[in-house]
């Protein structure tokens, strides 16, 4: 006797039971994929946008602030470096290039960051996308993602975006009176940098009364010439108003801390994913239970108890295999899903890619199922 013919009428007959668990299954099993694919790719994201970032120098604080407002242009409160920063470390020698950068202005929801060219073009390695550099205190270059043309001009407002959104609805009471017009682009980086409108430091300066050659800033982005030169300059600059730190450094800190927080979800979806398993395994196995009668009129017809067993043990497990692969595919959409939400907030790309890990868990999962269902 074939068992699949078997198992065609039984699925013919409670079609829709069956798919209920497999769904129950694939909701339950999308969640571990989703959450490893989605942490693995914040992590290549955000260590990609620190690429040119090698070393910050900023004023005694927090680190981590400092790199979230330096490298994802986060709102963070960054006080200004004492006077003639930005001079004593280009007269540490070792220096490729040194650039300042402040913060505080928005246009609508898009930052804006006051800086030297060395910052825009990496130090001449990075042309722009099309335009040019700014020359005056009242150009501007613009990120890939900002809605600004070359040669539209526009006026920045102070403090916060809801400030900012203000500021568009007409009562104009924090827009600056000095205006900018845009004569380049950077190209695309997929990072927060393609949302930013960067302009001379120095209009910044103006812009707040500061004067020209203050020398006012909130960070210094170096970029070392070696990896000795590298450590060298963290030693020198480390002082009693000043704080130097490795991007890498600081991204390790939280991607441990990442990590705790991925190690915690994993358990709670795996605990979510054992109780569908067991879930399904009752309901296979009241399913066959109202099955007796059919099943003893197939050993009364010469069937065997093998073929039985074959049969229910199929039926169970197609139904443990359909669920995980659903799952696999429902976690790959949510991770995607939840990736793009996180891109369109912070700007920073992250791509979401399905690996042998997901895969094996996923195999792990029916093949326990399977096991279990002996």
């Amino acid at each position: 006797m074939n068992p699949f013919l078997f198992l065609r009428g039984e699925f013919r007959r409670s079609w829709g039971g069956a798919l209920a668990l497999a769904l129950v299954l694939a909701f339950a099993g999308s969640l571990s994929p989703a959450v490893s694919m989605l942490e693995r790719s914040i992590r290549s994201g955000m260590a990609q946008s620190a690429d040119a970032f090698d070393l910050l120098v900023g004023a005694k604080g927090s680190s981590v602030d400092l790199v979230l407002g330096a490298v994802y242009l986060r709102p963070e409160a960054l006080s200004l470096l004492p006077f003639g920063t930005l001079e004593e470390v280009k007269a540490h020698g070792g220096v490729r290039w040194a650039a300042p950068l402040a913060f505080g202005d928005r246009w609508r929801e898009y930052p804006l960051a006051g800086t030297s060219s060395e910052l825009v073009t990496l130090g001449g390695k990075r042309p722009l996308a099309s335009g040019r550099m700014f020359l005056n205190a009242d150009e501007a270059v613009v990120g890939a993602g900002v809605p600004l043309k070359e040669g539209d001009s526009f006026a920045p407002s102070h403090g916060s975006v809801a400030e900012a959104a203000l500021d568009e609805g007409g009562l104009g009471a924090r827009t600056h009176d000095h205006s900018f017009r845009v004569v380049g682009r950077m190209p695309a980086t997929g990072t927060p940098w393609d949302r930013a409108v960067v302009v001379p430091i120095e209009a910044l300066w103006n812009m707040h009364g500061a004067g020209t050659g203050s020398g006012r800033c909130s960070v210094v982005v170096v970029k070392p010439v070696t990896v000795a030169d590298a450590y060298r300059l963290r030693s020198a600059l480390n002082g009693s108003q000043t704080q130097a730190v490795f991007t890498g450094e600081v991204l390790t800190r939280l991607f441990g801390t990442m990590e705790q927080m991925h190690d915690v979800m994993m358990l709670l979806t795996s605990g979510a994913q054992a109780a569908a398993l067991a879930a399904a395994l009752v309901s296979g196995f009241f399913a066959v239970a109202m099955r007796v009668r059919a099943l003893a009129l197939l050993r009364a017809l010469g069937a065997s108890h093998g073929f039985l067993a074959v049969s229910v043990w199929l039926m169970v497990s197609g139904i443990m295999f359909a669920g995980c692969a659903l799952g696999l595919g429902l976690g790959c959409l949510m991770a995607s899903a939840a990736s793009a939400w996180i891109q369109t907030e912070t700007g920073v790309a992250l791509a979401v890619t399905l690996s042998a890990k997901e895969c094996l868990m996923a195999l792990a999962a029916a093949g326990c199922g399977c096991v279990a269902a002996f």
